[in-house]
């Protein structure tokens, strides 16, 4: 069973830093290099592994400004937690949401709110 986290703070500087309250076992998980898309929650998702598991890094609404920003200046992207110092670079997270927005555009398959929401944040990414 996936373990799933949602992104409680972005900062935006010479990268965009995504963070978690806390990920057990933080340091020893790996870039999973693919995301998903969770239309009931509007949220995109950055899949993380652990040598047991999947780890759900949920990239809600309320993100997704500084994501586009970071999409089109072409800012890494970085993954960390409130109490380790360690963190990762999300590599394939621009591919990744490249690849979603253009599938989801005009496609009703993900949903009105979820279509409606990507055209309003996204909106160089969904012409």
């Amino acid at each position: 069973m996936a373990i799933r986290h949602n992104i409680n703070q972005a900062e935006t500087g010479e990268q965009l830093t995504l963070s978690i309250e806390k990920g057990e076992g933080f340091s020893e998980w790996k870039d999973g290099s693919r995301m998903l898309v969770d239309s009931d929650q509007l949220s995109f998702i950055y899949v993380m592994e652990t040598e047991d598991d999947l780890v759900y890094i949920s990239l809600p609404e309320q993100f997704w400004g500084q994501l586009n920003e970071a999409l089109s200046k072409e800012l890494p992207v970085v993954l960390k937690t409130a109490e380790e110092d360690h963190s990762f670079e999300l590599s394939a997270l621009h591919s990744e949401l490249s690849y979603l927005l253009e599938n989801i555009k005009g496609n009703s398959n993900y949903g009105d709110n979820m279509l409606e929401a990507v055209e309003r944040l996204f909106p160089a990414n969904s012409k």
